[in-house]
């Protein structure tokens, strides 16, 4: 089968905050009308809960432990002795490959470049109040692959669009940034500590912003202002990619194509005392994520949810299925997502992983099974709180 893919990964966006998984806020009106199109997996789970593991697991079909990135963030490099990217596999069979990026964790000098003709790592500022990670607007991302689209991709081609838009600091352009409003989550404030990256119980540092809705400018203490921010920011990714599928369809692109979005990881918005934060756990609400698949026309089904657990390593070897590459010879950790509608007891009954270095995780059926790694050596901060992950538990899934 000969298509062209494109591949669209989501910073930070939980599968609960979007309408066509339930969602009650129109956060998401355009990625609803694409999953019409589409096969919904309601219970896809990432490798990982921070971005440069859970993109390497998901480029390279191998989970955490298995990839030479390892859980590094923004340091080493793939080891392309040892690692076969999708992306290579693709080009080897005359795909034209392209990659737009939209933050620096994800800059190319680590290696998710291999395979790629074009990578394009260019960011544009820095974050609010770290300006030392750089980054990039997702309109400015989005403009960046049309034009190359435009320009003359190939035919087939693979495109891969990394939009950092939800994640924080959760700041968007107007109208957006209003489009939710605290009163929405709760009658009365929910007020919050100022509290170090790593910490529970407050709102880290790093996400701190200044709500001048009344026209004085203060910082915003009420956790009801970040979880209204947060859907903003979906409903804005949300707009972006609807002004990229409109180009699609308006340049033929459309039927043709084969689409899947996901996200690198989740989000904790209060959960176990986790407010607007991830990496400090694999609990569902930092490892849920979402994962719509659009075959090209004619070539699989539309408008179908699926309910058996997958994971984002299982993107690799769907594509490769369907090219006709014999994913098999790469030893990949992830099975073709198109068992989940021929063999789907195969799937309910294999054990899914996702990994930290303090924390291994285990989804099996209905399960999630988490349990503390040996953090000799490891201090506690950023990625690390003892008090989140010392305990064994098993949590029941929906």
């Amino acid at each position: 089968m000969s298509f062209s893919l494109l591949l669209i990964t989501i910073d930070a966006l939980r599968a609960d905050h979007l309408c066509c998984y339930g969602y009650r806020r129109e956060t998401s009106p355009r990625l609803d009308a694409l999953a019409g199109e589409s096969i919904l997996f309601q219970r896809a789970f990432s490798p990982c809960s921070y971005t440069m593991p859970a993109h390497t697991s998901l480029m390279t079909g191998k989970y955490v432990p298995h990839h030479s990135m390892g859980y590094r963030q923004a340091s080493g490099r793939l080891d392309t002795d040892r690692e076969i990217t999708l992306a290579e596999v693709l080009l080897a069979r005359g795909y034209t490959t392209a990659a737009f990026v939209s933050c620096a964790v994800l800059d190319g000098r680590y290696g998710l470049d291999r395979g790629f003709v074009h990578y394009d790592d260019r960011m544009t500022r820095g974050e609010e109040n770290r300006p030392h990670e750089l980054i990039r607007e997702g309109s400015l991302t989005t403009t960046a692959a049309l034009e190359w689209l435009k320009s003359g991709a190939g035919d087939p081609f693979f495109l891969w669009i990394h939009y950092f838009d939800v994640h924080g600091p959760y700041l968007q352009p107007e109208p957006f940034n209003t489009f939710f409003v605290p009163e929405d989550y709760a009658e009365e404030p929910v007020w919050l500590p100022v509290v170090d990256e790593g910490e529970a119980g407050g709102i880290p540092s790093y996400q701190l912003l200044v709500d001048d809705r009344d026209g004085t400018c203060r910082h915003a203490l009420d956790a009801r202002f970040y979880l209204a921010r947060y859907d903003c920011g979906i409903r804005y990714v949300d707009h972006i990619i609807g002004d990229l599928f409109r180009s699609l369809k308006e340049t033929g692109f459309w039927d043709e194509l084969m689409i899947v979005v996901t996200a690198d990881h989740g989000e904790a918005l209060g959960e176990n005392g986790v407010y607007f934060y991830h990496g400090l756990t694999l609990t569902p609400d930092q490892i849920h994520v979402p994962l719509l698949v659009k075959m090209p026309r004619g070539k699989g089904p539309a408008g179908v949810q699926v309910n058996v657990p997958v994971s984002t390593v299982d993107i690799m070897p769907s594509v490769l299925e369907l090219v006709g590459f014999d994913y098999r010879r790469l030893a990949l950790d992830g099975l073709p997502l198109l068992w989940s509608l021929d063999r789907p007891e195969l799937l309910r009954t294999r054990a899914i992983h996702s990994d930290l270095e303090i924390q291994g995780a285990v989804i099996c059926g209905n399960r999630l099974h988490l349990w503390p790694r040996n953090v000799e050596g490891i201090e506690p901060g950023p990625s690390y709180n003892p008090l989140l992950v010392e305990r064994e538990k098993i949590i029941e899934l929906g």
